[in-house]
Parts: C-alpha cells; structure tokens; sequence
C-alpha cells in the first residue's frame, strides 16, 4: 500500500515524462547534440569510431558511412556531410574545415551511423553515437575531452530529423555537480534536445548563505544552444542550478583559468 502511494505521488513528475523519446522509425540513427565551437580561441574535434563493424563480421570488405549534421545556435541546419568511416581505426575529424564561413562561433552537431546492423534493429535497439569531442583553447598542445551526454536526436529514413529530449509537466530544478570558486571564468552552454522552445533561469547561489547572488532568464530554441558565463559574479563559493522544463537540464561546462582550460558535464 504505501508503495501504491509512493507511486501515486510521484506521478506528476514521472508520468509520460520520459528522459528521452523512442524514434519513430526502429531503424533510426540517434546521435547526441554535440557542441560545436569556432574561433581565433577555440578549435572543435570528434573522436570517430566505426561502431557498426562492432556487432557485424569484421572480415567484411565493405565501408560505413557516416552524416555529420550541423546547426547553428539557433538550431537551424546550415550543413549535411557524409564521411565514410576508416575500419578499425579510430579517425580525429577537424570540424574547422566544415565550419569556414559560418559567423556563428558556437553551435550543434550531430554524428549519424547510417548503418544501423541487424543485430541491434533486431533486438528493438537502436545505434546511438554518444562519444568523445575534444577542444582546444588558445593553441594549448593538449585538448580536452567530453563525451556525450544523452539521446538527443533521430534522423528517420524519410530524412526527418526527431528530437528525443523530454519535458516535464512542472518546472525542474538541476543543480550543477560542480563548485565555482573565485579567479576562474565559467562557461555553461544548454543545449536544447526537445522539439519545442524552452524558458529557463540560470541562478548562481551561494553555497555558505544560500542566496542568489545573480539570475538569468533566456530562451533555449530546441536544438540550439545558450551560453552562460560567469566570472566577476562569482565573489564567492556558489553553485549553478538551472530552472527550465527540461527532464534533465545538465550543460557542458567550460572552466577557464589564465590559459588553461577543462570541459566537463556538471
């Protein structure tokens, strides 16, 4: 009885209120929103596998393919490209080349295997590319590496694209996983993985006192990306948490001090 109740109760925050969506086609590419960044400062790769050969015979001579999808902050789609997949080798893709002319410095991209197996369609699975983009800031001999965070978005075979991040009825509360101290410039870029608009605050609290020592409201197009920053703001110990309607509203976070740079999900 009292876990009857318990459910009860947690209906209105759990009820048709999914993390992430199933596509509509079983034999659907799904790819993380990856971030895409492109300046004088910052240099955006991705870490390239062919997951396909992973569940087919790996004698097989034939090559796979892959469609790099690109969209600006917005989320408008300004690029499709396919590359064909280096078999058992891991390939570093420069995203630079793909992004000349675009005045944007920060957007979305997407990385589709378009040879989903019949191992995993089989199953009623699907072929997911969540893995590894690396950044480097000012020219530093190293990047850093993130990996990808969720189902973001399905590309179905009509050639329709289909966002799978969920919403919640109610407004939702995330909490960075991550202290900013003071002598450090913080970068929080959303990304927006539903298919429609979202209204969120961004609120920088302290952690000793408790109050809200900024707020800052903005619009998150679905499928685009809003940056956050903080510096001067942070005068003290605080942590970030993020109001919106996103079931889970965790950024990548850039944390820059002097030259060096780190990127993590909070």
């Amino acid at each position: 009885m009292i876990q009857v109740i318990e459910k009860i109760l947690r209906s209105p925050w759990t009820w048709r209120q999914a993390l992430t969506a199933r596509p509509h086609d079983l034999n659907a590419p799904i790819s993380d929103l990856f971030i895409w960044r492109n300046s004088a400062e910052w240099q955006t790769s991705f870490e390239l596998i062919d997951i396909p050969r992973l569940f087919v015979d790996s004698e097989g001579d034939e090559s796979t393919v892959v469609k790099l999808v690109f969209f600006n902050s917005s989320g408008y789609q300004f690029l499709s490209k396919e590359i064909v997949v280096l078999q058992a080798m891991r390939q570093t893709i420069d995203l630079a080349p793909y992004l000349t002319g675009i005045n944007e410095e920060m957007g979305t991209f997407a990385v589709f295997h378009m040879s989903v197996p019949l191992a995993i369609s089989s199953l009623g699975s699907y072929l997911a590319e969540r893995g590894y983009v690396s950044y480097r800031y000012q020219g530093a001999p190293l990047r850093s590496y993130v990996h990808g965070n969720l189902d973001a978005i399905a590309q179905n075979t009509n050639g329709q694209f289909q966002a799978l991040g969920g919403t919640s009825f109610f407004q939702r509360q995330y909490g960075l996983q991550f202290e900013l101290t003071p002598g450090s410039q913080y970068q929080l870029c959303l990304v927006n993985p539903t298919p429609s608009e979202q209204k969120c605050v961004g609120k920088l609290v302290s952690i000793n006192e408790g109050k809200i020592l900024c707020s800052r409201p903005f619009k998150l197009i679905a499928g685009g990306v809003h940056e956050l920053t903080f510096q001067s703001e942070v005068t003290e110990s605080a942590r970030v948490v993020i109001e919106s309607h996103i079931i889970m509203a965790r950024p990548v976070v850039f944390n820059i001090q002097n030259s060096k740079m780190d990127v993590f999900h909070g």
